[in-house]
């Protein structure tokens, strides 16, 4: 493979996207003082126009001097003018297959593709940011000949212990097939309905996202034309008639449901859940597409969360914790749909990923954990009934409130934390109303912590936490559980060293 660059398009929509966010500006100079001739103004414009030129050299410059490359097992990304760096992000490192298409990048056959690891530091990802389809799934298609290559390596260094040649980038034609046919061994194992969609549309509450999207448009103008004067006539009138308020509430409610019902088919209506025998494929969207593939293998761990609306209804949410997937560009990708009802996430799971047994049997905490949970320091609700007494004493009321809403909510989080430790598999679940259970392997724990305090050393309890590797770590905290199942819980990790020696022998 030589060096190759974005596509030109990419220029393009990068000064798309400075424009985009010059509107205030662009508004003010050219459009509220078209008319004016003032030196202010002139210069100001000369200003503009003078950095949208830079801008755009700049762009040209840095998408010719930008290049990348696979070779020796790793992606380069060359860059730079007067100083050139060299981005190298080995293959072995990538963790998770991102692509995000804007509706705009559909146009031109263009997507986004971002490779993943575990690290940590900025330059560890590797973002392509305007390529053209088929180049993504070549990229995607020598990644996976890479995996196939180090497995075919890893099954002869057992059959021949002596061989100590480097593993080599697979390029049969038996592998290249197989990739080209990857969609033809796909198992499809959900696509939402109609009822689905529409269900998600009210529990999402995506109908509230109109009100902060007239917001912004109402301060973006209000910048250059003052609004305020029309926003108090149409006030006076809504509360001079309470036809007109009534008809408007009516519209507003209508307008807000039809936008959350487009918003949520917009984003789910080609929600779609896959795998093979090695990956899991998550792909959504209508006119923007997402897409984001991991290798079973690299699944860290799973978490089902549920609402107090979600509990009423049946419904759970399961998020995939992967190394590099800990951010807010893949929070929301990776997770196997918001909206699925409780049975059908469990048969899910079983589907996707059949090493990862939930049980539903799990430990519950002793009555001394109610104890201690009560015993603590609430230091919100003492730091709020300070601050009420001192600036607002007629609110008080606001404080007995307060902590009866704390301690109820220590007493549903203690009747719902649950725990067991089976096999290679640890099984959390925590929260009242809102309630969360985490499975993890013992193999992609990388790190245990057992803590008391004194209060727990009285009853006889520890806290026990997990570290999974993602970006950034994920911690899993489990309180005031027997000493002796912490106990357990370290014993239970200091068996890892017998899985990590058998693979490495």
């Amino acid at each position: 493979m030589q060096p190759k660059r974005m596509h030109p398009m990419k220029i393009i929509f990068s000064f798309i996207n400075t424009l985009k966010n010059s509107f205030v500006f662009i508004i003010y100079l050219f459009v509220i003082h078209f008319r004016d001739v003032s030196t202010f103004i002139k210069l100001g414009r000369i200003v503009f126009l003078a950095f949208l030129v830079y801008r755009l050299v700049s762009l040209i410059i840095e998408w010719w001097k930008t290049t990348y490359e696979i070779k020796n097992g790793s992606i380069h990304i060359y860059s730079g003018w007067f100083t050139k760096t060299d981005n190298r992000v080995p293959l072995d490192r990538i963790q998770n297959v991102q692509l995000s298409t804007p509706f705009y990048y559909r146009i031109f056959n263009l997507t986004v593709l971002s490779l993943q690891t575990s690290a940590t530091d900025k330059e560890a990802s590797v973002k392509f940011e305007a390529i053209k389809k088929e180049e993504a799934k070549r990229i995607e298609q020598q990644l996976d000949s890479y995996w196939e290559g180090n497995f075919e390596h890893e099954q002869i260094v057992v059959e021949h212990e002596d061989e100590t040649k480097e593993p080599e980038l697979l390029q049969s034609s038996e592998v290249m097939e197989r990739m080209e046919n990857t969609g033809d061994r796909r198992t499809v194992h959900f696509n939402p309905t109609r009822s689905d969609l529409i269900r998600a549309s009210f529990l999402s509450l995506s109908f509230l996202g109109l009100i902060p999207i007239l917001a912004t448009i109402y301060h973006e103008i209000d910048d250059v034309i003052n609004l305020d004067e029309q926003a108090k006539g149409f006030l006076a009138l809504l509360m001079n008639s309470w036809l007109v308020m009534g008809v408007a509430i009516v519209l507003f409610v209508i307008i807000a449901i039809a936008f959350g019902m487009i918003r949520t088919f917009l984003k789910y209506g080609k929600y779609e859940i896959a795998s093979d025998e090695e990956r899991i494929y998550i792909s959504s969207g209508i006119l923007s597409e997402k897409a984001f593939s991991i290798r079973k293998e690299n699944v860290q761990a799973i978490q089902m969360t549920q609402t107090p609306l979600k509990k009423v209804v049946g419904l759970m949410e399961i998020r995939l914790v992967s190394a590099g997937s800990d951010d807010e560009d893949s929070e929301e990708i990776n997770s196997l749909y918001p909206f699925l009802p409780t049975d059908k996430a469990n048969r899910l799971i079983a589907e996707l990923l059949p090493t990862f047994k939930i049980q539903e049997n799990m430990n519950k905490l002793p009555q001394t954990a109610l104890l201690m949970r009560m015993l603590r320091m609430p230091w919100v609700c003492i730091t709020v009934t300070v601050l009420i007494f001192w600036l607002k004493p007629n609110l008080w009321y606001v404080s007995p409130i307060l902590f009866v809403l704390t301690y109820m909510g220590r007493i549903f989080d203690y009747r719902n934390t649950r725990y067991v430790i089976n096999g290679e598999f640890i099984q959390f679940k925590t929260g009242g109303l809102w309630s969360a259970l985490f499975l993890t392997n013992r193999r992609k724990v990388i790190e245990v912590e057992v803590e008391r305090s004194i209060l727990q050393k009285r009853f006889g309890l520890a806290s026990i936490s997990t570290i999974n590797r993602t970006k950034p770590v994920h911690l899993e905290q489990l309180k005031d559980i027997p000493v002796d199942a912490s106990r357990q819980f370290i014993s239970w990790y200091r068996d890892r060293r017998n899985e990590i020696k058998v693979e490495c022998e």
